[in-house]
């Protein structure tokens, strides 16, 4: 090798080290159905974006049929309380989704305008004593992919606390518990002992305070959300508060008892 051949070289492996110390790691890829990283830094943790009903309605066909409830209750009637009841059997999603709110004169309008097109089969809308209801039914199959996708969506997104997780509350792990027919790991979530230091991420809401308490349980073998009761008190500027409650389970449906019921009927 001659003296041009080495100091080209030398030049090509200093660049090569300059780059190395310049350049920025790359983020993280974070999977996209758990948008939600760990809720706290011990061992103890579970990931609050990750919830089962989204694990199972993207999962293989269940052995067994199972109900998926999921609701969310906001104390501010002008904002929409949210219901979802769902049913997964084999390759079949059978959703309930219900909503309601403080009705508006545009409200009024709107609902009178669309009883010419909906199909009262999928869509019901009604105004109660102030208070502006609508039900959608849905009747999706596997193969229909959007649809499952759609119903993956509304429940895993709209149905669940994950947003309150994005500010990370700290957790206590109880202990193991059966729920439902599940093994799970029950853990405590509260803020009421935190500094506003410590609050910080959630003032982002731009809020004076807030309290995030409650109980998840989470399924060991997937370190999904099985079931939680978790309500979100906010305290804005002005001083006036709201409370938004969330609660959720997943529950094995027994194929079985409409068989056992007609054999014992028969006997």
């Amino acid at each position: 090798m001659n003296r041009t051949q080495i100091l080209s070289s030398l030049g090509i492996v200093l660049l090569l080290a300059f780059a190395a110390c310049t350049s920025k790691p790359s983020p993280v890829r974070r999977d996209k159905r758990n948008p939600v990283g760990p809720t706290n830094n011990t061992a103890d943790h579970f990931d609050g974006g990750s919830y089962c009903v989204q694990d199972f309605i993207e999962g293989a066909a269940p052995a067994q049929p199972l109900h998926l409830s999921n609701q969310i209750t906001e104390s501010d009637q002008t904002l929409k309380s949210k219901d979802f009841q769902a049913d997964l059997s084999g390759d079949t999603l059978d959703i309930v989704h219900r909503d309601q709110w403080l009705a508006t004169d545009d409200d009024r309008k709107f609902f009178a305008e669309m009883q010419k097109f909906t199909d009262p089969k999928i869509v019901v809308r009604s105004i109660n004593n102030g208070v502006a209801e609508e039900t959608v039914t849905n009747h999706v199959s596997r193969s229909d992919q959007v649809g499952w996708r759609g119903g993956v969506v509304s429940i895993a997104q709209g149905g669940t606390p994950w947003g309150v997780f994005l500010y990370k509350p700290p957790v206590t792990r109880v202990g193991d518990e059966n729920v439902n027919g599940y093994a799970t790991t029950k853990y405590l979530v509260d803020t009421t002992h935190e500094s506003e230091g410590e609050k910080s991420a959630g003032f982002l809401r731009r809020l004076k305070d807030y309290n995030i308490t409650g109980t998840a349980w989470v399924l060991k073998d997937a370190n999904c959300i099985l079931k939680y009761d978790i309500n979100d008190e906010q305290v804005g500027k002005d001083g006036s508060t709201k409370n938004t409650h969330y609660a959720g389970t997943v529950t094995k449906k027994d194929s079985g008892n409409s068989d056992a019921n007609s054999n014992k009927s028969a006997s």
